[in-house]
Formats: structure tokens, sequence, C-alpha cells
């Protein structure tokens, strides 16, 4: 089994030595770098509760979408007292299901509205594959929500040998199941021969849960990831560019 570090200072290529595949996040990765729509998605949502968000809220609980990251943004205390403020009550479980309901339409706006996949990361899969390394995707969103991301992907002839969303894992990062799964229709039996490359903090430690390695995309803004195995500022990082 190949040593594994946690040294987020460690270069990517370092990381990658013995690899065996590499997997991908969707949210501001392979899709919509810097996460710009699925962010004014969130903004909007939160408005029609009378609720403002900052960039900073959007940026610190970056992950995966939906229920999950609304759920994150009521952990900061600004975003939970403003709520409260507006509806004289703490935010409810009942609350929490009504906005992601309501939330649903505009992930697959977002997903309309950024529809093509980020040129660095096509171009970051396709050099990896060429050079026999397997390649995959995971997404912790149902993919009937993704539907012009997915027509994008498959137009654009990207080598992914797994995609993974939210209909084949069962829980959203940090848990490992996602990970797990794109082991599993990868055909490989240890974690460690496998990194994925996600900007998000929740997808380092889901990583790490999962024993593979955690490359963590930068983004502005953002204190790096100390669960990551390393850190690249851009895609083209990984295969030497």
């Amino acid at each position: 089994m190949p040593h594994q570090t946690r040294n987020s200072n460690a270069p990517a290529g370092e990381i990658l030595k013995d690899a065996q595949a590499v997997a991908f996040s969707w949210h501001g990765v392979l899709f919509d770098r810097d996460r710009v729509a699925i962010h004014a998605a969130m903004r909007e949502t939160f408005a029609k509760w009378g609720v403002p968000l900052a960039d900073a809220d959007l940026v610190a609980t970056r992950g995966p979408t939906g229920r999950p990251q609304i759920v994150r943004l009521f952990s900061i205390p600004h975003v939970a007292e403003a709520f409260r403020a507006r509806h004289n009550h703490w935010v409810r479980e009942e609350d929490l299901d009504t906005m992601a309901r309501d939330h649903e339409p505009r992930l697959l706006a977002a997903a309309a509205s950024a529809p093509a996949p980020n040129q660095e990361a096509c171009d970051a899969i396709r050099a990896l594959h060429a050079r026999g390394m397997r390649t995959a995707v995971i997404c912790c969103t149902p993919r009937r929500l993704l539907g012009p991301q997915l027509d994008a992907l498959a137009a654009a002839d990207v080598p992914l040998d797994a995609i993974v969303t939210a209909d084949e894992a069962c829980e959203p990062a940090p848990a490992p199941w996602g990970v797990f799964e794109a082991l599993r229709v990868l055909g490989i039996n240890d974690a460690a021969l496998m990194a994925l490359v996600d900007d998000s903090p929740a997808g380092a430690v889901a990583a790490r849960n999962a024993g593979a390695r955690g490359i963590a995309l930068s983004v502005a803004g953002a204190a790096a990831s100390s669960d990551a195995s390393a850190t690249v500022g851009s895609l083209g990082e990984l295969v030497g560019r």
C-alpha cells in the first residue's frame, strides 16, 4: 500500500504517485468553479425567507448542496438570528424541509445556467486518463436536478469511468459512501489507491473517512483544509501544468 502523508503542502504529483484513480467532485470542481450559480440559488432561497446571506457565509459552508448546506448556513449565528428576528422563532425541522423543497427548482435552474463542464477539469481528466488512470466524478445531488449538466457532460465526451450521484450513494460528504461507491464501480479494493479532488472541507473529510487521498482545490477567501493530503490552486497542477 502506498505511503499516505497528511501534509497539505505536499505536491499533488507526489500524492498521485502510485494512485490508480482520481475522483472529482461535481460542484465547484467539474462544474461551476467557485460555485457561482449554486451560491446564487441559495441566496435566492434565503432571501425568500427574509434572511440575507453574505459571500463569506456561502464560501464557509460550501460542500454538499441543498438541505445539507441550508443546515450548515443555520449553524452561523448571525444567519440563525436573522431568521429568528424575521419569524419570531428559531429555525425548525419543518422550516428546513420546506426550504429544501423550495430550493430544488433553483438547483435545477443553477444547473441550466452553468451547463458546461469546466475546461480545466476536462483537460485534467483527459490527461489523467491518457496516463492509464481511472477517473470518476462524485456528486451529492440527485440526477433529476443535474439534467442540463449531465447532458453537457455526455456531449463533451469526457472519459469518466464512473459517475456517482445521490441516487447511488446514500448520504452526502463527509460520509464516505460516495467514495466507496466510486471504488466499487471502478473495481478498486484499496481506497488508498484513489484520490478525491474537492473544493470543500467536507470532501477532504469524506476522503479521509474512506481511507482515500484528499486533494483540496483552493477557493478564494477560504482557509486551506487541514484534512486534505494536498492543496492545488488549479487542476492543471494534477498533471504537471
